[in-house]
């Protein structure tokens, strides 16, 4: 039996940190993924939720989502579906009906779901949604042992190992399952905890912490599972530190810092370090952003940073400004200047939104604010 298992795709999440535009989409990773299926004839692909962003997805992309999975019909291509904890499933926000080659998980409650594939092999899908943004129950004590009638058994779980706010769970009660597979999400970085168990990353990296955008690409058999990783992602984030020592003017260090820009699908985040030679000018470029604006021609640049220079006297040669820190934003007093509705009170109580505003303030203030003389030179 061949599969995909894919997580966290987030459809309805852009790029984060970009203040200039790019002819990318990051929700064009499911086609791509569709496309993997068919031109591989995988028997399912395995969605282990947050497939949105948001609790309450938009009409436009809810369509995009089923169109898409409408593409494995043609090629008798099961889907299975689960909701985690920001797209958690309520089924009065949902405009689409699923098509009949998709099974989807709507109860918080585990249960099980048999299939039987194009081969005529059988699979059980043990597997629960999340209903509202947070749980702190352990759920894979719900889940059944092996269901020895069906070829295979998968376990569809998405959570965290030792969390206590995203369905707590260990590795150990997994394997005494004695499944197949299990196919894991929320974590957004790759890592393969046992041989079959396994976060294969969100598939699309939307900022430059992001960095594993991989999909599992397995075939199943009763001797054991064949895993493989394909990274289909569009585009990657990436945090190059240049050297200039090596640049005595300008024109040089220009130069030699596009010539480390060489894939106009990569994001780059720059560390300038070793500029002695040209400081005083190349301070001024970044100060002004002109640099900035030059190497953003043909290059999506997030960041521009000059990294502190060394002193062999012992002087400091320039004052390092350390990370701006932020004060806690109160959401409580947000939320009272907005309509007291239910479904804004459930998303301004959610961690990982409140989590989320801090990180996203706190990129925007490393981006766009600057230390100098001012009104206030204090």
């Amino acid at each position: 039996m061949k599969f995909i298992h894919t997580a966290d795709l987030h459809l309805d999440r852009e790029f984060e940190g970009l203040v200039q535009e790019t002819p990318f989409q990051p929700y064009h990773i499911l086609e791509k993924i569709i496309d993997l299926a068919i031109s591989e004839a995988v028997e399912v692909v395995l969605f282990a939720g947050d497939n949105f962003h948001q609790s309450q997805p938009s009409i436009k992309i809810q369509n995009y989502f089923v169109e898409q999975l409408m593409r494995l019909q043609a090629y008798d291509i099961q889907a299975v579906i689960i909701f985690g904890n920001h797209d958690y499933y309520r089924e009065s926000v949902y405009w689409i009906d699923f098509p009949d080659n998709v099974t989807v998980f709507k109860s918080e409650s585990v249960s099980t779901q048999k299939l039987t594939l194009k081969t005529g092999e059988t699979l059980a899908v043990s597997g629960f949604s999340y209903q509202h943004p947070h749980l702190s129950v352990n759920k894979i004590v719900d889940y059944p042992e092996r269901d020895d009638a069906c070829d295979y058994h998968i376990g569809l779980f998405h959570g965290e190992f030792s969390s206590e706010s995203f369905a707590p769970a260990n590795l150990t009660d997994m394997l005494a399952k004695d499944y197949n597979y299990w196919a894991l999400g929320h974590i957004h970085l790759a890592n393969q905890v046992a041989d079959n168990v396994i976060y294969p990353g969100t598939p699309q990296g939307r900022n430059k912490k992001e960095t594993t955008n991989l999909v599992v690409l397995g075939e199943m058999a009763p001797t054991g599972n064949l895993i493989y990783f394909r990274d289909l992602a569009e585009v990657h984030f990436e945090t190059l530190t240049i050297d200039l020592s090596a640049c005595q003017t300008l024109v040089q260090a220009l130069t030699f810092i596009k010539s480390n820009l060489i894939d106009t699908a990569t994001f780059y985040s720059l560390n300038l370090e070793n500029y002695e030679a040209i400081s005083d000018n190349l301070q001024e470029a970044v100060d002004n952003d002109e640099l900035l604006e030059e190497l953003r021609h043909g290059h999506v640049i997030v960041k521009l940073k000059l990294m502190p220079l060394s002193s062999e006297n012992g002087e400091i040669s320039k004052i390092v400004v350390p990370d701006l820190a932020l004060p806690t934003i109160d959401l409580e007093q947000v939320y009272s200047l907005l309509p007291h509705k239910q479904e804004i009170r459930s998303v301004f109580e959610d961690a990982d939104f409140q989590q989320e505003v801090q990180d996203n303030l706190t990129l925007f203030a490393s981006q766009h604010f600057e230390f100098g003389g001012t009104l206030d030179e204090n």
